[in-house]
């Protein structure tokens, strides 16, 4: 079956591997496919391979939807480790965070996190996230108000295990303000110079 422009078949793997840009997908192709991908609100992990991709071509694929770019050569041990450490990641996002909470539905304003069914509405409007964009919400809004550092979130979100960069916080924070922050609603999630994130609760309306 041809993924590359079957979307609806990631939704029966758990990862798939794919060399992009490649000569028949340029960069722009590309990335209009993850985005594709990522709209048809697939789980799948998603880990590109490139020959060449300069440090702001593999933002732009990691902002698409990829879940990790790897620029070639790279050793079929280490490939192999990384997926299966991408997995592991992956596999926590789909866990509730460990919180002295019994909540299950998690309420900020117009906004609603279901814990149980990872699904998010803002304002009755269902909103559609990636794993990792619920449970960096998640985390969020079991502690609103409080400073977060990019560690803490990387620790809290990514895992332990992580060995990417600090950025891929700024990104995944960038993704929630644009899906979920819309004209009218006060901004949610707030740099603090020098010492990370917080998240501030909408009010009711």
């Amino acid at each position: 079956m041809d993924l590359l422009h079957n979307p609806t078949a990631l939704d029966r793997a758990e990862l798939v591997l794919l060399q992009l840009p490649s000569a028949t997908h340029a960069l722009e192709a590309s990335l209009s496919l993850l985005q594709s991908w990522r709209r048809s609100d697939s789980k799948v992990a998603l880990v590109l391979l490139s020959a060449e991709a300069p440090e702001r071509e593999r933002a732009s694929l990691l902002e698409a939807g990829a879940d990790l770019v790897l620029v070639e050569p790279v050793g079929s041990k280490e490939l192999v480790a990384r997926c299966k450490a991408l997995l592991r990641q992956l596999s926590r996002t789909l866990q509730p965070l460990a919180a002295a909470s019994d909540l299950r539905v998690l309420e900020a304003g117009g906004l609603k996190l279901f814990q149980d069914q990872c699904r998010v509405r803002a304002d009755g409007v269902e909103v559609t996230l990636t794993p990792r964009e619920f449970r960096l919400l998640e985390c969020f809004m079991l502690q609103p108000g409080r400073v977060l550092s990019r560690d803490q979130l990387i620790a809290q979100v990514w895992g332990s295990d992580y060995q990417g960069k600090q950025k891929s916080v700024d990104v995944h924070v960038w993704w929630l303000r644009h899906k979920l922050e819309r004209p009218g609603r006060p901004q949610m999630f707030l740099t603090v110079r020098g010492l990370g994130y917080r998240f501030e609760p909408p009010s009711s309306q």
